[in-house]
């Protein structure tokens, strides 16, 4: 989705990330404190990099093979780079598309096209950069990525989808946005030029009736199926020529309240869908999130068929609860599909989030098996704070890589998640406490999730017009097995407001989470 809302203090590039990494078992790596939209790619055995992941706005990390190091590097182009990233391998070939920052142009007009880069090498930096759908004065936004790694016909091509408005975010019923597509082919080194491939049209301002999230799967004979969201719809098209021309769009399946979801304690979220392809078992998978049960689901439909009959909706995530940004990753040997989303069902209030994972598999008797693979649940940030619409996860040669947000109260940070699928398994040594600061229009609040028994005791000290005001409170929590927010302090941002908090585990007697500080002080 649009970058609008970045803001660019928070996008610092730090020089060198040094962590330890993996390749057995299973682990949670810090990539940079900064950033949100998060994209990863592994990296096939015939390319010298391990995995490639890149955030907002120009952040790129790469881990080579026979190190142990990320390194970070700043994305360049000709054209400007400048957020909603998207990598991708075709074949030994890495593409890396984003928004443009076009020279001499200023906010808002500088999105005049879709930047595709080709990347040769990260040191030295050497790329080519291709202008895709530049198509002035209509604004292009939220590119992905597919390609065809494997038909006679149509090996190596590139396919690239998103959405055109008009005029971004305009009321004026005669201003549409529409889902573009263009295709690279390596013996024309370019991209063709941008074709509409949606039937119908959407608004532009950016909501349930706008055109967006388009995606595209790459089928067995080269067919390239995409979908979409928009006026309370899951869309599905697809090409048999290559993308020269596309059928009519079919409406698969009910996006009940729509893909822009209205969910508690985040700046905005949604439940665009994902598109990925079988090509050994021929059956096409899509995913997507919605409002049916009056909470947010993650939901899957599948066909056998080339796409001309779709499976009744399988909900992939707790019946509890909100799931959504979903995002999905395919094994083509052995058929398993996995889906990451946020889940907050940890979250007695909504204000913290976990990322779980569902393996689904047709020809499993337990089709859906489910993980949690954070370690720790992850505060909201509140309704003040842009951070990003979308997470990302790829598969190759039995490792499986989660990238996504975290926030520590003050910025949004990236975390990877790598694992051996062989020895996938649900994190249950997890932290038992999260505690989050979080921002509202006029206030702040002091949040803790505990999950498991403890003891609460706090003091509050508040300075207001020279007026101080103390707050002791002690709360005893003995549930055996529970998640649940205790709200420690909610007040006015104006005032001093000084916190003292220990959390003792009530089983062993222990101190396992101690505080001291100044809530205004972290807020800004």
């Amino acid at each position: 989705m649009n970058n609008r809302f970045y803001l660019p203090a928070l996008f610092y590039l730090i020089s060198l990330i040094v962590l330890p990494i993996v390749l057995h078992g299973q682990e949670t790596i810090q990539l940079s404190k900064n950033g949100d939209e998060p994209t990863v790619v592994l990296a096939p055995s015939i390319s010298p990099n391990r995995i490639v992941a890149a955030a907002n706005v120009d952040q790129l990390f790469y881990l080579n093979r026979g190190t142990s190091n990320f390194k970070n590097i700043q994305a360049k182009s000709p054209l400007g780079v400048y957020g909603d990233p998207v990598l991708h391998y075709s074949n030994r070939d890495l593409f890396y598309a984003h928004l443009s920052k076009t020279p001499n142009k200023k906010y808002g007009d500088w999105f005049d096209r879709i930047v595709v880069q080709q990347i040769h090498s990260f040191d030295p930096w050497i790329e080519n950069s291709y202008s895709v759908g530049y198509n002035p004065p209509k604004m292009q936004d939220k590119p992905w990525l597919s390609s065809d790694n494997h038909s006679r016909k149509y090996k190596g091509n590139v396919y690239v989808t998103w959405t055109e408005f008009d005029k971004y975010n305009s009321k004026d019923s005669t201003d549409f946005s529409r889902i573009r597509f263009s295709k690279y082919m390596p013996e024309n080194d370019s991209f063709s030029k941008a074709i509409t491939i949606s039937d119908t049209f959407g608004d532009c301002q950016d909501g349930d009736n706008t055109l967006e999230g388009a995606t595209t799967a790459v089928g067995s004979n080269g067919e390239i199926y995409a979908v979409w969201a928009g006026h309370d719809k899951i869309w599905f098209d697809k090409s048999t020529d290559g993308g020269e021309t596309w059928g009519k769009d079919q409406e698969i399946a009910s996006q009940i309240e729509g893909w822009d979801m209205e969910m508690p304690n985040i700046f905005r979220a949604n439940g665009m869908p994902f598109v990925v392809c079988d090509t050994t078992r021929k059956i096409i998978y899509i995913t997507w999130a919605d409002e049916e049960n009056e909470n947010a689901d993650v939901w899957l439909i599948y066909s056998k068929d080339k796409g001309i009959s779709w499976s009744k909706k399988i909900r992939i995530s707790e019946a509890k609860g909100h799931q959504y940004f979903p995002n999905i990753a395919l094994n083509q040997k052995n058929g398993d599909i996995y889906i990451a989303y946020y889940d907050q069902s940890r979250s007695s209030k909504n204000l913290f989030y976990d990322i779980s994972l569902s393996r689904f598999n047709l020809n499993d008797s337990n089709q859906n098996h489910l993980f949690r693979i954070t370690p720790k649940s992850i505060p909201l940030p509140g309704k003040y704070f842009f951070y990003g619409d979308y997470i990302d996860l790829d598969y190759q040669d039995d490792t499986l890589a989660i990238i996504y947000p975290t926030f520590n109260n003050k910025n949004s940070a990236i975390e990877l998640f790598i694992s051996n699928t062989n020895q996938l398994k649900e994190i249950k040594e997890f932290e038992p406490i999260s505690h989050s600061l979080m921002k509202t229009k006029d206030s702040i609040q002091w949040t803790v999730n505990i999950q498991k028994p403890c003891a609460i005791s706090y003091k509050i000290k508040q300075r207001y017009n020279q007026r101080f005001k103390i707050h002791k409170y002690k709360k005893i929590h003995t549930l055996e097995a529970t998640n649940h927010d205790f709200i420690l302090y909610k007040g006015s941002i104006h005032r001093s407001t000084k916190i003292n908090y220990k959390i003792r585990d009530i089983q062993n007697n222990q101190v396992i989470v101690r505080y001291r500080g100044n809530l205004l002080n972290i807020n800004r």
